[in-house]
């Protein structure tokens, strides 16, 4: 119970400088709430135009040393 109580008290210590970089929606002004909006707006086509390159290099396949290759061989007939 005790490593409960000292585990619960170093998450609350260590997760209290990250909350703290944000304002709260409410409190912000008119043109904070404005930037908020756009950086969310710039963040969500950063994030579409990073997903659509993953499909794309996910289907492609790109051998870069298929000119210094041969002609497959051909199977011999036996005869």
């Amino acid at each position: 119970m005790k490593r409960l109580i000292i585990a619960t008290a170093l998450l609350a210590v260590l997760a209290a400088p990250a909350l703290a970089q944000r304002k709260p929606y409410s409190v912000m002004s008119d043109e904070e709430k404005a930037n908020e909006k756009v950086s969310q707006s710039v963040d969500k086509q950063y994030r579409n135009a990073i997903e659509g390159t993953r499909k794309d290099a996910t289907q492609v396949q790109v051998d870069p040393w298929a000119n210094m290759r041969g002609a497959p061989e051909q199977p011999k007939k036996k005869n």
